[in-house]
């Protein structure tokens, strides 16, 4: 679990690069968004390999945080896919935000985003909240605590 300092840092850079899903925050306390966050990977792997795997890919930590959050509030097959797409989208904003338009690293890592975003659809299922009859704007905020 991430330390209030780092997650104040990560919304701070979704929020800056102006990512998609930022609304999010509100809904949760520091505190709680430590807890849905687990890095980048699934929660089925042992932590050792989903910290490599977030030092790995540091610049989509914001987009990752986010990605987790809806993840956690989840919804129906649609809401899946859009959060997957949606992930994509969000780390393409960083990619640009940290690479000019002229670097052969921005494009290498845009297709990693593409890559990753469809191991997400591919095979997040088994990490997603699932609900039936839920649409996106009949989601309600879900509280960690039942409140």
């Amino acid at each position: 679990m991430l330390e209030n300092a780092q997650i104040n840092h990560l919304v701070q850079k979704a929020l800056e690069a102006e990512l998609e899903g930022t609304w999010f925050f509100q809904w949760y306390s520091t505190e709680e968004l430590a807890v849905i966050y687990n890095g980048i990977g699934p929660e089925r792997f042992p932590d050792w390999l989903r910290k490599l795997i977030t030092a790995c890919a540091e610049l989509f930590e914001p987009a990752a945080l986010i990605h987790d959050l809806e993840y956690f509030l989840g919804g129906g097959k649609a809401d899946f896919t859009a959060a997957n797409e949606r992930f994509y989208e969000n780390c393409c904003k960083l990619i640009r935000k940290e690479y000019p338009w002229w670097s052969p690293l921005r494009y290498m890592q845009m297709n990693r985003a593409r890559r990753w975003a469809n191991y997400c659809e591919a095979f997040g299922a088994a990490g997603y909240n699932f609900k039936t009859g839920i649409g996106e704007k009949e989601k309600t905020c879900v509280s960690l605590n039942g409140k």
